[in-house]
């Protein structure tokens, strides 16, 4: 049914890499077919001296009939189990290979050592990643990883912080100003005592005053919960599940009619403002005596973000995905407060989004595009936004407020015009005075 909208074909194949039975084979993507070879090599070699390419092999054959039962019955039947286990031995061993190429901080030494792989190969491999039919099991994964990592998956956690998306806004701490200004000044040793101190009073921090007292290097995924990378990206970005606002009906979200893009929210005194985490349901309205404020989550634009969010949404759509679209929720989200252009620019002038696309317009047309055809989540408990565009609807209906917001944005929406404004107050102030001391000099 996706594949019926003209614009989105190709937002479901792979440009240049196949991973899984779906588009195995495909003579398009042969060029990065023959570097899987390049990469389970080094991945191998990495594992140690103990660790042969044949024992890592066989921990892929053992889990070959489990990792078939992912796939659509009737997919796998055309391999039998030498060429599956050996379709899987080499995608697992690429996808692992190339997280640790560009998560990992490596020297010359290793930089030499690695297959070297182009900056928009890099961009195009990172989205075929994250299509829905070229997924491989994590089970298969994980075999592999505990080979060279241990139990640790801090390798997948920052592979999927990496690339743009959704995610918070940059911040300047000064524990990295002072890292910065030692890596760029100091000698060796001082620099390696600074970038210590400054991790290790991180993390004391972070374990004195954080709940669960974890840092980010001991963060560690549950693979066994999800099938494939797609479903822990789709984890990533809704985060932690949000306490149901039963008080807010979906009758009262539904009156998204007067004020509904951008510009007209402003009009009506409504500020908009990055939040603070990647997760697409930390959506909030805060009220305040003469305005309000719009909180949304960050999103970096470009030429893998339609592709991307697509594939969350097929997969919140088929039979065996998440129960909650709230992905979908959010695109249709973006879609009513994006009409134009200008919607678009005062979102990113609030670091709400941040476009690496082209014009403001492509990305307002962008929006529309991957809207078209979506229903949000309509279960009035899960239905992600509909507090906070309850909320809005009724500080829109104080009539009270909301002239006074619109007289303001009116009059007083650049800042020159708040200045002439003070100017003119000041001037009449000092006429007044000079005029009181003219008809009352003082004796």
């Amino acid at each position: 049914m996706l594949r019926e909208v003209e614009s989105n074909k190709k937002c479901y194949v792979p440009l240049v890499v196949s991973i899984g039975p779906y588009h195995h084979g495909n003579p398009e993507l042969e060029a990065v077919e023959k570097l899987k070879f390049k990469f389970a090599n080094q991945f191998c070699l990495a594992c140690g001296d103990q660790v042969s390419i044949n024992q890592l092999y066989a921990e892929v054959a053992k889990v070959a009939d489990s990792a078939r039962e992912y796939y659509e019955e009737g997919t796998t039947t055309c391999y039998d189990n030498e060429s599956f286990t050996k379709m899987m031995f080499l995608d697992a061993c690429f996808v692992l290979q190339y997280m640790y190429i560009l998560t990992t901080i490596k020297t010359k030494e290793e930089e030499d050592q690695l297959p070297t792989m182009k900056s928009y190969l890099c961009a195009f491999v990172w989205r075929d990643l994250f299509l829905l039919e070229n997924q491989i099991p994590l089970l298969v994964l994980e075999v592999l990883l505990k080979f060279r990592f241990g139990d640790n998956t801090k390798l997948i956690s920052d592979f999927l912080d990496l690339f743009p998306g959704i995610r918070p806004p940059e911040k300047i701490s000064c524990t990295n100003l002072v890292k910065e200004f030692a890596n760029k000044s100091c000698c060796d040793a001082v620099k390696k005592f600074v970038n210590k101190s400054c991790c290790d009073a991180v993390k004391k921090f972070v374990n004195d005053h954080c709940p669960g007292g974890q840092t980010n290097d001991k963060r560690k995924l549950q693979l066994d919960a999800s099938p494939h990378l797609l479903d822990l990206k789709w984890k990533h970005l809704v985060g932690p599940a949000k306490p149901n606002h039963k008080e807010r009906t979906m009758d009262e979200s539904n009156q998204w009619n007067s004020y509904r893009s951008v510009t007209e929210l402003e009009e009506a005194g409504i500020l908009f403002r990055a939040s603070k985490t990647h997760c697409v349901t930390d959506v909030m309205f805060k009220e305040s005596l003469v305005h309000g404020t719009m909180m949304l989550p960050r999103l970096v634009v470009d030429d893998t973000t339609k592709p991307f969010l697509l594939n969350l949404v097929a997969y919140e759509m088929s039979p065996n995905g998440p129960h909650d679209s709230h992905i979908t929720s959010y695109i249709w989200l973006m879609d009513s407060l994006i009409d134009h252009a200008n919607d678009v620019k005062e979102l990113r002038k609030n670091g709400i989004l941040v476009n690496n696309l082209g014009s403001d317009e492509h990305l307002a047309t962008l929006f529309n595009e991957i809207a078209d055809g979506l229903v949000p989540d309509l279960v009035p408990d899960l239905y992600a936004y509909a507090y906070a565009k309850g909320k809005i609807e009724t500080y829109c209906r104080n009539q009270w407020r909301f002239r006074i917001a619109e007289w303001m944005y009116q009059h007083f929406r650049r800042p020159w015009s708040l200045l002439a404004f003070l100017g003119a107050i000041f001037t009449l102030a000092l006429s007044a005075g000079q005029t009181y001391l003219s008809a009352f000099p003082r004796s």
